[in-house]
């Protein structure tokens, strides 16, 4: 074990390759600047696009639809609450917003407040706020960031604002204030939507961001692929990094379309999509980190393991320079568990051959 740490320990330093270690580590906090550090949205000039919720005789003005299912709704003076005794159907109030030129996202600001939420025991029951993009023609864009809130139990009323990007080629939305398969009352007051748009800024950087990640990413690969033993290495190696970019980048209904395919092809027909993405995000990174280490001839094992520490989180983080993607913390999470489980087999492998060339070595 100790002569094991030591030839760990022992690394021969590719300038190289440390340059391009650091110039994704300047990328990934040129990312989080962008995206946390500088508004993305700014608001539109005009008044809101709805005002807060009114008497049930102008609701027509304000373009409601009410879904009651088992339960009720009830609309007050700038207030609306949804019922529900049981943990059956789903209990909607959708809040559509007219076509407006030029909006790229959604700023909600409203009071939630729940009693005794009760879901039905999967992660998608309960109380929710939920955005939904839609395009010219009315159709429905989705995407995980417009999943405002989930609520279950019971909490006091507080002031929930948050400003959401709509996926790209929405001109409205649908706000649906919703009770799935939950028991219990939501409620909702002083709600107000205002309409965004991108900062000029903001579109061009991200821009500059996407050509760096791309450029630094190959170059990165490139060095990678030269430095693994054989061709058929280094060509799995690279298919694998090019469907993980492909994956990644991929618009959601696609994606969702391939997950399903995925799925029937394995007998997992049965199995929830998002649960098979989310097995894949584990699967992908394990892959890369096994062949990385495990198959790797001269890049230094330290930095291919501080590389995949550094790749897993920010490949999915990478996801917010695109329009139609957004990150998802626990999906970092999942590509980081899969590239450590990749790595962790990649040591016993790259241990095994070392061992198998000392004993030839002695035996020559």
């Amino acid at each position: 074990m100790r002569a094991f740490l030591l030839r760990l320990l022992a690394f021969r330093v590719d300038r190289t390759l440390v340059r391009l270690a650091a110039a994704l580590v300047c990328l990934g906090i040129a990312t989080a600047w962008l995206e946390w550090g500088v508004d993305r949205l700014e608001p539109l000039p005009g008044a809101p696009a709805v005002r807060p919720l009114v008497e049930p005789e102008t609701l027509d003005t304000f373009g409601l639809a009410e879904r009651p299912g088992r339960g009720r709704v009830v609309i007050a003076q700038g207030a609306v609450s949804l019922e529900n005794a049981t943990q059956d159907g789903i209990v909607a109030l959708d809040v559509h917003l007219a076509p407006r030129p030029g909006i790229a996202g959604l700023r909600i600001a409203a009071t939630l407040a729940t009693r005794a939420v009760q879901p039905a025991g999967d992660w998608r029951s309960g109380a929710h706020l939920r955005l939904v993009g839609r395009d010219a023609e009315g159709r429905a864009l989705y995407g995980s960031a417009l999943h405002l809130v989930r609520l279950v139990g019971s909490r006091a009323p507080f002031l929930a604002r948050q400003d959401v990007q709509l996926p790209a080629g929405s001109v409205a939305g649908t706000l649906v204030i919703e009770l799935v398969r939950a028991s219990g009352r939501l409620e909702v007051q002083n709600l107000v939507i205002q309409p965004l748009r991108d900062r000029p800024l903001f579109l061009i950087a991200r821009a500059g961001l996407i050509a760096g990640w791309i450029l630094v990413g190959g170059l990165m690969l490139a060095h990678l692929l030269r430095a693994l033993g054989t061709p058929l290495v280094a060509t799995t190696l690279g298919l694998a990094a090019v469907a993980s970019i492909v994956l990644l980048l991929m618009p959601a209904a696609p994606r969702e379309a391939l997950l399903g395919e995925v799925a029937e092809l394995f007998g997992l027909r049965g199995v929830d999509p998002e649960t098979v993405g989310d097995l894949g995000h584990v699967a992908l990174f394990a892959v890369l980190g096994a062949i990385a280490v495990g198959w790797a001839r001269t890049a230094p094992l330290w930095i291919l393991l501080v590389i995949l520490a550094l790749a897993a989180p920010l490949a999915e983080y990478l996801q917010v320079l695109t329009d139609s993607r957004t990150a998802d913390p626990s999906d970092a999470l999942r590509n980081l568990l899969g590239a450590a489980a990749g790595a962790a087999l990649g040591l016993l492998v790259r241990r095994r051959r070392e061992d198998e060339a000392a004993l030839a070595g002695r035996g020559s």
